[in-house]
């Protein structure tokens, strides 16, 4: 961060000073993972503005999306009520207001689903892109993020399902993979586990999709073997 810059005070110039750093390199996602369903309205106020800041900063870097997940929906005794109704409406409103900020700057905002969150599935998430409406909203796919001990025998539907719902609104594809072990999902590096990686790169290719695999959740030193893995995936 150079000197200057703080939360909430977008700096054009320093925007533009990321971009000449960068040269010709392209980002994919710009990240701002929040959370939107934080029912504090000191903390969530504090949230939306850092992701509206992420937004004016996006319309000089000019990624493909700035992306968030969905984050936990709490009682106020801290239960989580992710799965209802109400879970639902709060999260929804807060996600237009982010988006409706993003088209005023051509911006897109990607929303990645995560099992124990409020958007946990991808039916959820094409009602959600369904109910905002708008071409400025996108969705990141984390396949291993759906994935729990109890439905991982299920994958196969799961993915499937994502590409008939959002294909056409997937910027980005998260890679890692998992392993189950004692009853417990773990995580492996891409290509090593249980995720069906062939199905996911047949339906990439079935519907002409040319988006950015970007790795994640591999230690520091397993990356090149990691990356060299993902390679070999996508090149079928």
């Amino acid at each position: 961060s150079k000197e200057g810059f703080s939360l909430g005070k977008f700096s054009e110039e320093y925007a533009n000073e990321i971009k000449n750093d960068l040269g010709d390199t392209k980002l994919s996602i710009l990240s701002s993972y929040i959370n939107p369903s934080d029912r504090n309205p000191e903390t969530l106020a504090v949230s939306i503005e850092k992701f509206k800041d992420k937004i004016h900063y996006a319309s000089i870097l000019k990624p493909l999306a700035v992306g968030t997940e969905t984050g936990v929906y709490r009682d106020a005794d801290g239960n989580s009520l992710n799965h209802t109704e109400e879970a639902y409406q709060y999260v929804l409103k807060n996600i237009k207001e982010l988006v409706e900020e993003a088209e005023k700057y051509d911006v897109n905002v990607a929303v990645e689903g995560v099992h124990a969150f409020v958007i946990n599935s991808p039916q959820r998430l094409a009602r959600l892109v369904k109910d905002i409406d708008s071409p400025s909203m996108k969705v990141i796919f984390d396949p291993v993020n759906y994935i729990t001990a109890d439905n991982y025998k299920e994958q196969d539907k799961m993915i499937t399902e994502m590409f008939e719902l959002l294909s056409d609104k997937i910027v980005s594809i998260h890679a890692k993979d998992f392993v189950v072990e004692d009853g417990a999902v773990k995580m492996v590096l891409p290509g090593e586990g249980m995720l069906n990686y062939k199905l996911i790169t047949d339906l990439l290719k079935k519907n002409n999709m040319d988006i950015p695999i970007i790795s994640e959740s591999i230690p520091h030193e397993n990356a090149k073997k990691g990356l060299d893995n993902i390679e070999k995936i996508m090149e079928g």
